[in-house]
């Protein structure tokens, strides 16, 4: 078993309107603000990002999980490109919630006139698909099969519970994840082959792997899908992680020497490291591993430096620029 996983941290989406996508996953779900950045750039920020020029805006909310944020991505260079993704695409496409009361969510985005699927389930274990203001598909669960997560730290209405990657080859994803960032199988399925229809696809037949650093299902968990009998739709050409949708999924601890065991892993595995932020003694670095996935490793072994970037619930603005 590697050693030093770090949890999924982290889930970051490049969005037209961030403040607005912000708003709305407040008023539909029950995430909290943990307050916004604006005016980032300079060449560091762009050389970890893999981008010629980097100057945006970042919108931060925090659910019941502890040290753990949705970070929301506006970039006024380079500029977005739209892009029209499904949860069978190839690469990051959909993020699983865990809500208290579907009926009362449904009801909200039926009124908001969100994209709403079928609901699949018997009550207390129904499941549903819809999609947020930038196109980015959601499923939505009813029943929350935890038995006290030790990540729980506030009381919400939702908590993030899968990110989901659909790749080429599971051997060589599971690898990267497994070998390289520390994650460990669950052992338990998030989808079966009939799960499609959850977002208007035929059922077909599916390879999946649901990972986490503990080995437990019962926090944030990413969960790997390959076809075997169709190619999964490419990412756009000339895709970069500044154009609207998933833009990663970070990995992290507050323990430096965690972070630390992990870019070691990377380096020896053959995963280049984009490039690495230091504040103080929290530090950030983007990776790209199987199917050319980004990945943020990230450390904060700082309490005021997690509230500043996020992590916490806070309300203020800084502008950097």
């Amino acid at each position: 078993m590697t050693e030093n996983a770090m949890p999924v941290v982290q889930v970051a989406f490049t969005a037209l309107d961030a403040p607005g996508t912000a708003a709305w996953y407040e008023s539909m779900f029950g995430y909290r603000p943990a307050g916004s950045i604006t005016g980032t750039s300079g060449d560091d920020v762009a050389e970890m990002m893999a981008l010629p020029d980097v100057h945006c805006d970042m919108h931060w909310l925090v659910d019941s999980n502890d040290f753990f944020q949705l970070e929301i991505f506006r970039f006024h260079q380079p500029v977005s490109s739209p892009a029209e993704r499904s949860p069978d695409s190839l690469g990051w496409s959909m993020v699983g919630l865990r809500v208290a009361d579907l009926d009362e969510v449904l009801a909200r985005l039926r009124d908001s006139g969100a994209h709403v699927g079928p609901v699949h389930g018997a009550a207390g274990a129904r499941r549903v698909c819809t999609r947020d203001p930038e196109g980015v598909w959601l499923e939505l669960r009813e029943r929350d099969s935890r038995s006290g997560d030790a990540r729980d730290v506030r009381a919400t209405p939702v908590s993030t519970a899968f990110v989901r990657a659909v790749v080429t080859d599971l051997d060589a994803a599971a690898a990267f994840f497994s070998d390289t960032l520390g994650l460990r199988d669950t052992g338990s399925t998030l989808h079966t082959d009939a799960d499609e229809a959850l977002w208007g696809s035929a059922p077909t037949r599916t390879d999946t792997l649901v990972l986490s650093a503990d080995g437990r299902d019962t926090g944030i968990v990413i969960e790997l899908v390959h076809y075997p009998d169709r190619v999964a739709r490419p990412l756009p050409d000339g895709y970069r992680i500044s154009d609207r949708g998933i833009l990663n999924v970070a990995f992290g601890s507050r323990e430096v020497n965690d972070y630390d065991a992990v870019i070691a892993r990377l380096d020896g595995n053959g995963y280049p490291i984009n490039g690495e932020l230091a504040i103080g003694p929290a530090r950030s670095s983007y990776a790209n591993g199987a199917d050319g996935l980004s990945v943020e490793l990230l450390t904060i072994p700082d309490p005021e430096i997690e509230q500043q970037f996020g992590f916490t619930l806070a309300a203020q603005t800084t502008d950097v620029s």
